[in-house]
């Protein structure tokens, strides 16, 4: 975990919209600091494995 930040991706909903900024601040009220994400990227849809799982090791090394 050493040298590692925290990066959050979102994917909304159809017609919903939310800024970094505000998830930031949502992060602040509820989070730890150290759990606050430095990075925060939306993506339209998660890469999926066959059977529907998050491929996660696609998304660390995006």
């Amino acid at each position: 975990m050493r040298d590692e930040v925290v990066k959050a991706f979102i994917q909304l909903h159809e017609g919903v919209t939310i800024t970094k900024e505000e998830i930031i601040a949502f992060c602040k009220e509820s989070l730890s600091d150290f759990k606050i994400p430095e990075h925060i990227e939306f993506v339209k849809e998660f890469p999926r494995t066959s059977i529907g799982k998050i491929q996660k090791n696609l998304l660390r090394h995006s």
